[in-house]
């Protein structure tokens, strides 16, 4: 199926438009559940925040995502034999920082900290572009260069050079990026 072939709305007129529809929707089907599925990056977050308290609905990308990927990573560390709160000690390391990379970290953050209290200093890393553009929803797992640099890390690291110092439990990739995941990282990961 092919979309109008004109500029996507932006800005209030966008929001206006996704109002109006939430609104009729809700009108007509009070109890439905809305899902919103591959919205832009730029709107995921704002438009999760903007309805979730008023109409009964979900990201698919950031909580779907995030639901199942947690639920992959507490059953990995009790088939290890380990007790769950041994999540909150994991090392994660997550490549992409688009809706369901940050989904999945912010509902593991979450659950870390429950497991280990307001000690939790979960250590999630996130790989994506460059520092210059860290969007708001990401900034919360942004590393200090300092943190980066005590690692044996630097501005710009690529996969490998993350694995290698980190030596993390987890590799999440959750990025468009084809390539990332190449023999030598997973090889290093897997030894």
């Amino acid at each position: 199926m092919q979309g109008l072939r004109q500029p996507r709305l932006e800005g209030d007129e966008y929001i206006s438009v996704v109002d109006e529809l939430m609104e009729a929707l809700h009108a007509r089907w009070p109890k439905a559940i809305v899902q919103f599925e591959d919205f832009q990056f730029k709107w995921a977050f704002e438009t999760l925040e903007r309805y979730r308290k008023k109409i009964c609905m979900f990201n698919d990308d950031i909580q779907g995502t995030a639901g199942v990927a947690l639920a992959g990573l507490l059953g990995t560390v009790r088939a290890q034999g380990h007790p769950l709160s041994d999540f909150a000690n994991q090392k994660i390391v997550v490549v992409g920082a688009g809706s369901a990379g940050l989904g999945v970290l912010k509902v593991a953050y979450q659950a870390a900290a429950r497991m280990a209290g307001s000690e939790a200093k979960p250590q999630f890393f996130l790989l994506d572009k460059d520092r210059g553009c860290i969007d708001s929803a990401a900034a919360p797992f942004a590393k200090d260069i300092g943190e980066v640099e005590s690692l044996g890390l630097h501005e710009g690291s690529d996969l490998l050079e993350v694995v290698k110092k980190v030596k993390p439990h987890v590799l999440l990739g959750l990025s468009g990026v084809g390539g990332v995941f190449n023999e030598h990282v997973c090889i290093l990961f897997l030894v």
